[in-house]
């Protein structure tokens, strides 16, 4: 009878089923941290309670410094109240993902009060010129963003210049050389770049001091003095941000140009590994971030992340790495004997492997959402046709791939590029046309499928990725010319 084989059939596909469900990892928040560390738990605070403790505290700081007086009391209400409405429209505006993320908000009021801090201890002792604005206005515009960079560097020289009896110079001068380090941010990308930067800004603080001089607002001893507080600046800097940079880097789990560039070293643990146990995904990673760099590239999104993103979006492949057919070198393919719903089952815990790995790494979000995303909720058409051929009524959900979709530009073009090359390189002729044709296919078919459904991404935007995409496939399998050896044996 066909009955009990046919509820063997079911059961095993409902195991399977089970299986892929429980090993599904549930959605955790924006930051993953080691969690062998009691301080690395995840603490969400709202948004909103964090800025009214921050205001309060501003607020009594601002008190201790001006005076326990009526006239102070209602200034620094009304300085504080200007500074913080200024702030939150402006993240409201211009940085909505910021301002929805608890932890970068977090990490914001603590740079702030940090900030206000030191320019107190640094105003009581010697002078307001020793503060550091530059180094609250860099770690600020590499932890979050530069429009918050060029912010931090406003609102601590207005802060700057109020405390010190309403100073105009004082004022002008931070936020002068708070800026002067923001504008090249994108060109820092090892860590002994922040003394140029802590340079620059000195010397930007010290033209600034002598226009003030030139102006007679200073006499030339003052001149002198300040100029050697400008030297301090630098040297409080560049000490500041080695310090609390690293610090915050770990703790939020923010990623750094400095960041990425550790983590693209192939001396890493993780590349070292995939480089010797499976040298086809490593060999494919290396192809797919060269596309993604230049695909982001063409975008103007992060190019650098997209570049790590798909050094490590395959680490997965590592648990079961001769399952993979870049792996496979013409020996007996290891699927033959196994149901496509578990040749499928195979495929798709790549995704889970690589996200469990990254964790244990301590990789950052950015890397892990290209791990888990790269693949969205596509289908393993081949496994699935070939389970249809033995049981028309298999379920396409045991061929899917659990995702979740990309949800940023740089995830999505992991996505293309990870397809695009590996279609490209199974091509048995890569003629410039094939390849345009392969290319425009696999991003049709992704963009119908809905897998740019929850990404930021526009028409235009994956109109330029499959341009750059096309140029960079066919760069690297261009038709190269056979040269005919002469009697000699030379070219």
């Amino acid at each position: 009878m066909n009955l009990p084989e046919t509820i063997k059939h079911k059961i095993r596909e409902y195991l399977i089923v089970f299986a892929r469900r429980l090993g599904e990892r549930k959605k955790q928040g924006p930051v993953i941290r080691n969690t062998k560390s009691i301080a690395s738990k995840e603490i969400k605070i709202p948004s909103l309670v964090s800025f009214i403790i921050t205001a309060i505290i501003v607020y009594i700081m601002c008190i201790m410094d001006m005076g326990f007086n009526s006239s102070a009391f209602v200034a620094a209400f009304i300085f504080v109240s200007v500074m913080a409405v200024f702030l939150i429209t402006q993240l409201r505006e211009r940085e909505t993902e910021t301002l929805k993320d608890s932890d970068a908000v977090v990490l914001m009021c603590i740079l702030l009060i940090t900030g206000i801090l030191l320019l107190q201890i640094a105003k009581e002792y010697a002078s307001p010129f020793i503060f550091p604005v530059s180094a609250f206005a860099i770690i600020a515009a590499m932890l979050l963003s530069v429009r918050i960079g060029v912010l931090y560097a406003l609102m601590m020289s207005l802060f700057a210049g109020m405390l010190s009896e309403m100073r105009f110079d004082v004022f002008f001068v931070m936020f002068c050389s708070g800026c002067a380090v923001i504008i090249n941010i994108e060109k820092i990308r090892k860590r002994s770049d922040f003394v140029s930067s802590g340079f620059k800004s000195a010397a930007t603080s010290m033209l600034i001091v002598s226009m003030f001089y030139f102006l007679d607002a200073y006499s030339l001893h003052e001149y002198l003095k300040i100029l050697f507080y400008c030297v301090l600046n630098f040297s409080a800097a560049v000490v500041i941000i080695l310090t609390l940079m690293p610090l915050f880097e770990k703790l939020f789990s923010r990623v750094t140009n400095i960041k990425l560039i550790e983590l693209s070293d192939f001396n890493n643990p993780l590349l070292k590994r995939l480089m010797v146990k499976a040298p086809g995904t490593y060999h494919h990673s290396l192809m797919t971030a060269t596309i993604a760099e230049s695909a982001a590239d063409a975008i103007g999104t992060n190019s650098l992340l997209a570049r790590v993103g798909a050094y490590y979006h395959d680490i997965g492949k590592l648990k079961n790495p001769e399952y993979f057919i870049e792996n496979q070198s013409g020996a007996e393919n290891p699927h033959d004997p196994l149901t496509p719903a578990m040749s499928s089952l195979i495929l798709i815990s790549h995704i889970k492997d690589g996200a469990a790995m990254a964790k244990k790494y301590n990789l950052d979000r950015e890397i892990i959402d290209c791990i888990e995303q790269h693949h969205g909720t596509t289908s393993i058409h081949f496994f699935y046709h070939k389970a249809l051929e033995a049981n028309p009524d298999a379920s396409p959900d045991s061929f899917r791939y659990p995702g979740p979709k990309p949800q940023s530009k740089v995830a999505a073009i992991v996505m293309v590029a990870d397809s695009c090359e590996a279609a490209v390189r199974a091509l048995e002729e890569p003629t410039p046309i094939r390849i345009q044709e392969t290319v425009g296919k696999i991003i049709n078919n992704k963009f119908t499928d809905g897998q740019f459904s929850d990404c930021p991404i526009t028409l235009k935007d994956l109109q330029n990725i499959r341009k750059s995409i096309i140029s960079s496939l066919i760069s690297v399998y261009h038709a190269r010319i056979e040269y005919k050896d002469d009697a000699n044996g030379s070219l």
